[in-house]
């Protein structure tokens, strides 16, 4: 509510109204590059060898509780203290050992991912600088009902594009308007023209993918 009011305060509504940002689905969009698959089995595998762990280590726990309670009529006050007391070194243990491997695995997770996300980060940021956009959200933590298209633009394709550029000699994918407009067939005749003369004579040079040219 504080960072709203200061927004307000310091944005008159008319400058609001007029920036131009972007928005993605982070989640999404990281599950269609060609590494997540294998990324994510690499974690997956990781996750089952961790659990298959816990499992043995309660299984060992199990054991050693049900030979305590089988034996404890018939321990002397020693043993039984003895007993006791190791038993509770196996249960603190165990815990020790389940939020150890729980913060490792996390940390697995956050290595192995890390690639992806820094290729993301940094395909956004070009994305966000070339196309001169205010800034770009994340969809899946921040929700919206709905997105003005003239002020909002869904950058995913265009973040792919950047990715796929930075990752080798990929081609750009075809831009295509974010708001939908009517065309007669004489102009769609001429666009077509226009486009394959561009194409004959035309050599791609831009680093990055450009969001269509917002409409007037």
């Amino acid at each position: 509510m504080r960072r709203y009011i200061f927004l307000v305060m310091f944005f008159p509504l008319a400058a609001m109204a007029q920036v131009r940002f972007g928005y993605f689905n982070y989640s999404e969009l990281m599950q269609k590059l060609p590494e997540y698959g294998q990324v994510q089995a690499d974690f997956e595998e990781l996750k089952t060898r961790c659990k298959m762990e816990i499992e043995r280590n309660e299984q060992e726990l199990t054991r050693s509780y049900v030979s305590f309670l089988d034996g404890q009529k018939d321990f002397p006050e020693p043993i039984l203290r003895k007993r006791q007391k190791e038993l509770q070194d196996l249960v603190d243990k165990s815990v020790k050992f389940r939020d150890e491997l729980k913060q490792w695995l996390a940390q697995a997770r956050d290595s192995l991912f890390a690639p992806i996300h820094a290729k993301i980060d940094d395909a956004v940021a070009r994305v966000c600088v070339h196309n001169k956009l205010a800034y770009i959200v994340d969809t899946e933590r921040i929700g919206y009902i709905f997105v003005n298209p003239e002020n909002g633009f869904d950058v995913t394709e265009a973040v792919l594009g950047t990715i796929a550029l930075t990752g080798g000699p990929q081609s750009l994918p075809v831009a295509t308007d974010v708001v939908a407009t009517e065309q007669s067939p004489a102009d769609s005749n001429s666009a077509q023209q226009t486009d394959e003369a561009a194409t004959n004579d035309a050599t791609v040079t831009n680093d990055d993918v450009a969001l269509p040219a917002e409409n007037q």
